[in-house]
């Protein structure tokens, strides 16, 4: 092996050994909502549905709203990389006080939800259910962005295996509950699908206790002292600096998400089986892609460290070294879902209609995860060089402007195929909409990184 190839196995290694941990704390996020499918779908297919609406709704108001706090990392690392414990601690703090007001924000709009999902066509019974699931969601979401905030703040200081260890110790919680409050169990009520809502919420507040205890007591964390010296008032500040890096971060998630699981929403007229199967498939695509997320988010701190130590031309070569990776795994991923897909759907419903349904859809979702793997990469390496605004722009031009009607208009009127082709057409749409933002994403990522670069030269 060459010196380069040497340099580059190096990296890889530490990239995914910085990846791991976040990968399985993202895993365990993601399998919150295949408990919560699968146990709601052992209850019936209505209950499975107010599930998949429950979560059609709130992932993409939690994607947005994490990624606007997920701006820490990025500043965290640099100062780590910088060896600035002070301002590690300042931006930290900053950073749990905009996920708490943040947090807020969402429970404004609950008394609107039940009018906004009958206008889409959704029986009232299924809309009433709906609303319940989510407002048990409300009262979990400060305790969840808050969590965030910390454990963004311990991976971009090299400590990601407690979020790892913690993200798993909630979803015990999230499953527990979710077998007392969908069958009614000790007594408590028979909530269905939207006894869900409520067992993630716990689930939330019980992490975030464990995560402020592991942070204030490790000995790992003792350098920063995070929990002592005082505590202050959020600054203004320091509360736009992070807005400044985070709400495009926050756009560029939401146009994502709200893209891919709006997308229950749209076909609620076609019934509560082609909604439960596109839960389904979804969330197997969800859980897929937790490993590019994690090399991305990976990379957003690797990158950002190596900007903090004065060397770009490291923060480049990690950069595409973490994009052949992605692509590297999307393309790995295809032949296990193709090959398993009716076993896997198997495990989320006895209801054959939805599991027939579901495992064509992730025929399209094996495709798919060739350019999602890779767009996520490209994204975190971006995030790491203080870029967001644009790749948000992008995202709302793939999907919003080009995927998403695309999708309308093969699945409601079926353009060239010449009859409608339900959610087949939306996920046609949305493998469009991330085939065109990964070559957006590419040619950002070259200019931005190359611009890093020459700018460091011309200074030296």
């Amino acid at each position: 092996m060459s010196e380069r190839g040497y340099e580059r196995w190096l990296e890889i290694r530490a990239l995914l050994r910085l990846a791991g941990p976040m990968v399985l704390s993202q895993t365990a996020f993601v399998l919150m909502g295949l408990v919560d499918t699968a146990m709601s779908g052992h209850a019936g297919a209505q209950e499975q549905a107010v599930v998949g609406l429950g979560v059609a709704l709130w992932i993409p108001v939690f994607i947005g709203l994490m990624n606007v706090v997920q701006a820490v990392s990025p500043f965290v690392a640099r100062h780590y990389g910088a060896g600035d414990h002070r301002a590690i601690v300042r931006d930290t703090r900053e950073a749990m006080w905009l996920a708490l007001w943040t947090s807020l924000v969402p429970l404004a709009a609950l008394p609107f939800v039940p009018a906004v999902l009958r206008g889409f066509g959704i029986e009232p019974e299924l809309a009433a259910k709906t609303t319940f699931f989510l407002e048990g969601i409300g009262c979990g979401l400060p305790a969840a962005l808050v969590f965030r905030a910390l454990a963004f703040y311990s991976a971009s200081v090299d400590r990601p295996k407690p979020i790892m260890t913690i993200a798993f110790f909630g979803l015990g919680i999230n499953a527990f509950f979710n077998w007392v409050l969908i069958y009614g169990r000790f007594g408590a009520p028979a909530l269905g699908g939207a006894g869900c809502g409520w067992a993630t919420a716990i689930g939330m507040w019980c992490s975030l206790v464990v995560m402020g205890l592991w942070t204030a007591f490790a000995p790992a964390y003792a350098p920063f002292r995070l929990w002592r010296g005082g505590w202050s008032w959020p600054s203004w500040e320091g509360q736009k600096r992070l807005l400044r890096l985070g709400l495009p971060m926050g756009g560029a998630g939401l146009a994502e998400v709200a893209a891919f699981t709006g997308i229950a929403v749209l076909i609620g007229r076609f019934g509560p089986v082609q909604i439960a199967a596109h839960q389904v498939a979804l969330n197997v695509a969800s859980l897929l892609f937790m490993l590019p997320a994690g090399i991305g988010a990976a990379l957003a701190i690797r990158v950002g460290q190596s900007l903090g130590a004065g060397d770009p031309a490291r923060a480049r070569r990690l950069a595409w070294t973490g994009v052949a990776a992605g692509l590297t795994i999307g393309v790995l991923m295809m032949g296990p879902v193709l090959a398993g897909r009716h076993a896997i759907t198997a495990l989320y419903s006895s209801d054959p209609a939805v599991r027939d349904l579901a495992a064509s859809l992730l025929v399209l979702a094996a495709l798919w995860q060739v350019f999602d793997a890779t767009q996520a990469c490209m994204m975190g390496a971006l995030r790491g060089y203080h870029v967001t605004l644009l790749p948000m722009l992008l995202m709302l031009g793939a999907f919003w402007l080009v995927g998403i009607p695309l999708g309308a208009w093969l699945g409601y009127e079926g353009g060239p195929f010449g009859r409608p082709l339900g959610v087949f057409g939306f996920w046609i749409g949305l493998l469009a909409g991330l085939a065109l933002v990964s070559c957006g994403l590419a040619l950002t990522l070259r200019t931005v990184a190359d611009a890093a670069l020459l700018r460091c030269r011309k200074e030296r």
